[in-house]
């Protein structure tokens, strides 16, 4: 399909006339900002919502805002000092089949529900919970009433019935689906604020309903998953509906018994399809250098940035400030002996060209517009590696891209579009420039991405050029892309030879320590160290030289815990790279030998790395493999299942003896964290954007920031956990004062897992 590259993408009359047809009988298409889905609206400010979580809780609840006025209390149950006052006992009523039922306890919780970055609109959840004497009995109406009238109007009628078929926020299930031969689970639990977690006894069963009959189709009995490793009580009335063995495709929902149903949701072989697919459009999404068009995203936009980088001089204040504030503190590493790179003058490596180079193609990164040569090489190596070691991913050619249905790998088509904006970084003495920016600023936060801002390159280091190198090698050295691409693949690979001779040059003119100037966090886990070790490796599986070999094994010590980061994270970046590229360099065909020792640790370093997270899927009440070592910490941000899947993805390649074969368990592992960022958690929240009932509106995106539509471009990445609200300028320190209980209450916190608000947060930043 010819496309244009500076307007819009050129289509063929008949996909023209086929679009115009679907605009005229479905003319809401386009519409985002009136999304007909009633779960894509926001709950606005007075708005009252009531729903029994069980037969004896019910959750009343009301949205507010600081702005809020009239006679209605703020539903604030927090004084000054931090201590919850709730109303009085006289002040709430509850009627049960028009007969009085005892409150004998009474809860709350709060949190923002919305905060957009661009202008002040802040929605505050609060939630009262009731508990009653007796449990309400199906088909009864419940009513709550307040007898001042101070919390809800006098018109205001807060009640519900309970019934078998009404919608339950205590069922978390994976809202895009479950494959019909594969493991198939799903959650239930519910926090209840200050009254704690919803406790549901047990024994329990649950059932699978038709969502059309109602009928049901399957039953099983709940087991409770308790969570392990948080250093507060949390997570531990969690329990687990196991459907796996039931596999006749279908749309169905999860029904248990007092609470109610799921969401809906199906089991069909297509899952992993809609997912792939996904993914594959929010990459298309992050393209840089091309346009956004139909058939492919209604998120259109032409071509951006198509205007040539400036290489900086002196007189680029703004990029020496800029510099300046990002590596000051590398002295704080006693290893960094190298100048501290302030400025141009004090770069071990000058910039040989002069004017501009073209910088083109690539992906925008980290959700703005500029590209980072390092995780540009990142992006590489796991399209790259998976299209050469995970059976079938290479032949994909359906992934909706525009280069879809041409007989070529789409996951390798991608990598080459990242690619071919790598190999333009190199400068003339064979160095990688550290990133693509804007010229005068940090970020291009005000504009559409085919009205950036003029971008330059910043200087060249030994870290993003050693990354730079491994991932051209590796791209070169691929069976699969060397007979796809064989004019592509001859050029990488020499650009990763004078990559590499510039790398070597410098260590021999300033040491190892001596060659690595910071700039910023970017590439700076362990120095350049790890970039080195993979591009060694990468070097040697692409050209097969003893002395690249010789390299890799003196640089990488797999079992050494100074390769892993804060000493327990395996296969992090460069080391991890390496690894698994060694690892599995003969069952890719990239050579047909290697050191044999230096192979076996590899893969068992792969294989501990998937086993850690098989242990933290267990460890987890909801199946997502977040690590014990940081939930200690009490902390959580830049977190992401599916970065967990792809190391269990990797495990599952490893050839264990017959009786230690993990691969069962890492393939439930890995669907288990799946199905956390597809809704499988305590809020219900698709962590993807474009799947799911109830995705993020407000996300860490500049494209989604700027353009006119509600809902952001879908398959974006959403961090799945965060610590807590950021500052943002409309609010400054309100989002996270606003919480209760605290999330920083030493002893009952508001819990990690259930900390979500649909807001700017950094801490949800994806990177490519």
């Amino acid at each position: 399909m010819p496309r244009g590259r500076t307007e819009f993408c050129v289509l063929p009359i008949p996909v023209i006339r086929s679009i115009l047809l679907i605009l005229l009988l479905c003319p809401d298409i386009l519409l985002a900002d009136n999304p007909s889905d009633e779960y894509y609206h926001l709950p606005v400010v007075g708005a009252y919502s009531v729903q029994l979580i069980a037969p004896s809780i019910i959750e009343v609840g009301h949205v507010t805002s600081k702005e809020q006025k009239g006679p209605v209390k703020d539903w604030n149950w927090v004084d000054a000092g931090g201590k919850l006052r709730l109303p009085e006992a006289k002040e709430l009523t509850v009627q049960v089949a028009g007969q009085p039922v005892a409150v004998t306890g009474m809860g709350f919780k709060r949190r923002v529900m919305y905060a957009p970055l661009k202008k002040r609109d802040l929605r505050i959840g609060n939630y009262l919970y009731l508990q009653l004497a007796k449990p309400v009995e199906l088909g009864q109406l419940v009513e709550v009433k307040n007898a001042s009238q101070s919390l809800w109007p006098a018109e205001m009628r807060i009640a519900t019935t309970n019934s078998e078929q009404r919608l339950s926020e205590a069922i978390h299930v994976n809202q895009t689906g479950y494959h019909p031969l594969y493991s198939k689970k799903a959650m239930v639990g519910y926090y209840l604020g200050s009254l704690g977690e919803l406790k549901l006894g047990g024994p329990l069963k649950f059932k699978l309903i038709s969502a059309d009959t109602k009928k049901e189709v399957h039953q099983g009995a709940l087991e409770v998953r308790k969570d392990n490793g948080f250093p507060f009580f949390s997570y531990q009335e969690v329990w687990e509906a196991d459907f796996s063995a039931f596999n006749q495709p279908g749309e169905y929902r999860l029904a248990v018994e007092g609470l109610g149903v799921s969401r809906p949701f199906f089991i069909h072989e297509g899952y992993p399809v809609t997912l792939a697919r996904t993914y594959a459009l929010g990459l298309y999404h992050q393209r840089c250098g091309d346009s956004n068009c139909l058939p492919f995203t209604r998120f259109v936009h032409p071509a951006c940035h198509l205007q040539p980088a400036e290489i900086p001089t002196t007189t680029f204040t703004n990029t020496q400030k800029f510099l300046l504030q990002d590596s000051a503190n590398a002295t704080n590493n006693a290893r960094h002996t190298a100048p501290v790179l302030k400025d141009f003058a004090a770069s071990l490596y000058p910039f040989v060209k002069q004017g501009t180079i073209d910088v083109s193609k690539g992906h925008h990164d980290a959700g703005d517009y500029s590209k980072y040569t390092i995780n540009s090489a990142g992006l590489i190596h796991h399209l790259v590696f998976a299209a050469d070691v995970f059976p079938g991913a290479g032949d994909l050619d359906n992934l909706g891209i525009p280069e879809s249905g041409d007989g070529l790998s789409d996951l390798l088509q991608e990598a080459n579009w990242e690619a071919e904006f790598l190999a333009k970084m190199q400068d003339d003495d064979g160095g990688f420039y550290f990133l693509v920016y804007p010229r005068e600023r940090r970020y291009e936060h005000n504009v559409l991405p085919e009205a950036g801002d003029r971008q330059i390159v910043w200087p060249k280091t030994t870290a993003v050029t050693a990354a730079a190198v491994a991932a051209l090698a590796q791209t070169a050295s691929s069976p699969r892309f060397k007979k796809q691409f064989p004019a592509a693949a001859k050029l990488y690979l020499e650009k990763a030879k004078a990559g590499w001779a510039f790398l070597e040059k410098a260590i021999d003119q300033h040491g190892k320590d001596g060659a690595y100037q910071k700039i910023t966090h970017y590439g700076d886990d362990f120095m350049h160290d790890d970039e080195l070790a993979w591009a060694a490796c990468e070097m040697f599986l692409a050209t097969g030289e003893a002395k690249y070999e010789k390299k890799f094994i003196e640089w990488y010590r797999p079992e050494n815990p100074n390769t892993r980061k804060w000493g327990w994270w395996r296969l992090y970046d460069g080391y991890g790279n390496a690894a698994r590229s060694y690892a599995f360099a003969v069952k890719s065909g990239r050579l047909k030998q290697v050191n044999p020792m230096m192979s076996v640790q590899c893969e068992n370093e792969v294989a501990k790395g998937a086993e850690d997270q098989l242990l933290r899927y267990q460890q987890s009440a909801y199946g997502t493999s977040f690590p014990v070592e940081t939930k200690r910490v009490r902390s959580a941000g830049w977190y992401f299942s599916s970065g967990a899947a792809f190391d269990l993805a990797v495990g599952c390649q490893i050839a264990y003896p017959v009786n230690k074969d993990l691969r069962p368990k890492f393939l439930e592992a890995l669907l288990g964290n799946f199905n956390y960022e597809l809704g499988c958690n305590p809020v219900n929240v698709s962590y993807v954007t474009g799947l799911g009932f109830k995705p993020p509106q407000e996300i860490v995106h500049h494209f989604a920031q700027n353009d006119r539509r509600i809902l952001p471009p879908g398959g974006i990445p959403i961090g799945n956990l965060q610590a807590g609200f950021g500052w943002l300028d409309f609010y400054k320190e309100e989002l996270g004062a606003l919480t209760y209980p605290p999330d920083g209450s030493g002893t009952d916190p508001y819990p990690i897992y259930d900390r979500w608000g649909d807001s700017f947060n950094v801490q949800t930043e994806f990177v490519v």
